[in-house]
């Protein structure tokens, strides 16, 4: 049956492992394409598991309630710091600044002086925005290198927009800038960046760093570079950011105080909190769109980054990770590819999908519980393509093998048998197989001399009658025709499937082609050729059947004495002036409501002597 069709499985497995490659490169070397699907795939996993909202992390938000209370910002710097000194009186972990405070430095406000003796009052950062303005920061960087280390590929500008010189004397010095995405969404948050030759810190950071009195924060680490502030530790990306997971609106409402409220609040509110002072306001320009909100304050997304840190639940993507999506989408597409080989279709669509679910299960967990950012979506999409394409490619090859065994058989069994062996496919055993089968051989007497008087074209149109004849009755008694050769027609039943009372079957179909014979013989347009009686071999037993052939040229067939004594009955017609001869093996298989006579013992070619039967049917009680 494989050269019929040849056996789809290298097929299945090149299309299914051809369908991983092609999805494992674009894991591997399209980061692009890749990351357009995997991030928003990694913002739907974050969502559906509560990011970490840490109690010592506070957020003082200057909101439209604020500024109808206590005016229109900018507010006066007297002002600002009030609202900074009450909180430093409450004696704050440490506060940080998610705004610039440039402009009107020196003697051009006379607040300025009470805002850096404000400032001064508890650890605090203010931030700076990266620019291409040439200015650069004044202040030393907290940030250090430890070897061995690779920096990422960090943010980095020419210059600052920088706060004024007598807030930079009195605090810290750390970026507020957030980069979003190809489609402007914050995903990560700077870690550190670099302005001219020096690294400074993220906001988030820097207030970590205060509130774990902390020197210096620490870069080391090859390919995954780990930052630390204190007993703080966290991965950095490839851009040297820490990755975010968003908390939702409901969450920000638990840590967030107006500043109108802050400057009435007692100060033990603000006790051992890690205070972030910023703004809601619209008009400011401090919302951006991230996996929680498109409009998320920029300070809830530094209270975010802290309490993610805090808690040690940072997700990161390890450099290695999409290494690890293409070696688990390619063991995943090896179980479905074998899945669609060994299983019905039905069945290997559902281990195909379990796969799929499973990849995606995996990815929920690597970022729930080992805060390891992992694509949930690309790897199972990948997944179901390649399981889409091994059973098409399965499908297309048992459409192929049908085709197949249609031409082989079709004009040679019976439609109910080639419905069979079609249905079967290449799940039968038609390679070299032992059967008992009742082979059946025919020839037409003094075939020589008729081709000898009738013209081609007489002699073609008698013989493609006859042959269309008895074909017709070998296939209407299950019978098979295994091939017509001059003048002969070879036929077996019981073969390429099991045909219960195939003895029976074989002998009625004798009798019906000596009938038909008989009568077509007897045509006139026939007779006047010398059209010569049908003779036939019969006999049962032993055979070895299977494909047999080179070069396309592949025939189903049989072997073994049980073929070869049927040709040779069917010649011993010549001289013992029989119409049809059986053998032992027939006699002794012999079925119900059939007699075989002795007709003597003959010395059949190849076999000496040996006792052979003419069949008739049994008389009817």
């Amino acid at each position: 049956m494989a050269r019929f069709a040849a056996k789809p499985g290298l097929l299945v497995l090149l299309t299914g492992l051809a369908t991983t490659i092609a999805v494992a490169g674009l894991i591997l070397f399209e980061p692009d394409f890749a990351a357009s699907t995997r991030e928003a795939a990694i913002d739907a996993v974050s969502q559906a598991i509560p990011a970490p909202v840490e109690s010592q992390v506070l957020a003082v938000d200057i909101d439209e309630t604020s500024v109808k209370a206590l005016g229109n910002w900018p507010w006066p710097r007297s002002q600002l710091a009030q609202l900074i000194g009450r909180i430093a009186a409450g004696k704050p972990a440490a506060v940080a600044l998610d705004f610039v405070l440039n402009g009107r430095c020196g003697t051009a406000d006379p607040g300025n002086a009470e805002l850096a003796a404000a400032l001064a009052m508890a650890p605090a950062t203010i931030g700076f925005v990266l620019s291409g303005q040439p200015d650069l920061p004044p202040a030393v960087s907290p940030v250090a290198l430890r070897q061995p280390v690779a920096l990422p590929d960090l943010w980095h500008s020419a210059g600052a927009e920088l706060p004024c010189p007598e807030f930079m004397a009195v605090a810290g010095l750390s970026t507020v800038s957030l980069a979003g995405d190809g489609r402007a969404s914050v995903r990560t948050v700077p870690a550190i960046a670099g302005v001219g030759q020096d690294l400074y810190p993220g906001l988030a950071t820097d207030v970590l760093r205060l509130a774990a009195e902390a020197g210096s924060i620490i870069v080391t680490g090859l390919g995954d570079p780990v930052l630390s502030a204190g007993d703080l530790v966290a991965h950095m990306d490839s851009s040297g950011g820490l990755r975010l997971h968003a908390s939702r609106p409901s969450a920000w409402a638990a840590r967030t105080i107006t500043a109108a409220d802050a400057l009435t609040a007692p100060p033990e509110r603000f006790a051992g909190k890690i205070v972030f002072i910023g703004s809601s306001l619209p008009q400011l320009g401090g919302l951006r769109p991230t996996a929680a909100s498109p409009l998320t304050p920029s300070l809830q997304i530094h209270a975010d980054i802290a309490s993610s840190m805090l808690a040690g639940h940072l997700p990161w993507r390890p450099a290695i990770a999409g290494a690890v999506e293409a070696v688990a989408l390619l063991l995943a597409a090896l179980l479905a590819i074998l899945a669609v080989l060994r299983l019905p279709p039905m069945a290997a669509a559902a281990v195909t999908l379990a796969l799929a679910g499973l990849l995606c299960a995996m990815a929920v967990i690597a970022y729930r519980n080992f805060d390891l950012a992992f694509d949930p979506l690309l790897p199972p999409l990948g997944l179901l393509a390649t399981g889409i394409a091994s059973g098409l490619s399965q499908y297309s090859a048992a459409r192929a093998a049908a085709a197949a065994i249609r031409l082989s058989f079709e004009q040679r069994l019976p439609p109910a048998i080639v419905a069979r062996l079609v249905k079967a496919g290449a799940g039968l055993k038609l390679e070299g197989e032992e059967r008992v089968v009742t082979a059946l051989f025919t020839d037409i007497e003094d075939f020589t001399a008729m081709t000898a008087a009738a013209g081609p074209r007489e002699l073609i149109r008698m013989l493609d009658g006859y042959f269309e004849g008895i074909t017709r009755i070998v296939i209407k008694s299950g019978g098979m025709i295994d091939k017509i050769v001059g003048d002969a027609v070879h036929a077996f039943f019981n073969m390429p499937l099991d045909l219960p009372g195939h003895q029976a079957k074989a002998l009625a179909c004798a009798e019906a082609i000596v009938a038909f014979a008989d009568d077509y013989r007897n045509r006139p347009d026939v007779k006047c050729h010398g059209f010569g009686r049908t003779r036939i071999g019969i006999e049962t037993g032993p055979v070895v059947t299977g494909d047999v052939g080179v070069f396309g040229k592949i025939d189903y067939t049989a072997y073994g004495n049980t073929v070869n004594l049927a040709a040779r009955l069917q010649e011993a017609n010549k001289q013992t002036g029989t119409t049809i001869l059986a053998g032992p093996g027939l006699k002794a298989s012999c079925p119900e409501g059939w007699i075989l006579e002795p007709h003597g013992s003959f010395d059949v070619r190849g076999r000496g002597p040996m006792e052979i039967f003419v069949p008739r049917r049994a008389a009817k009680d």
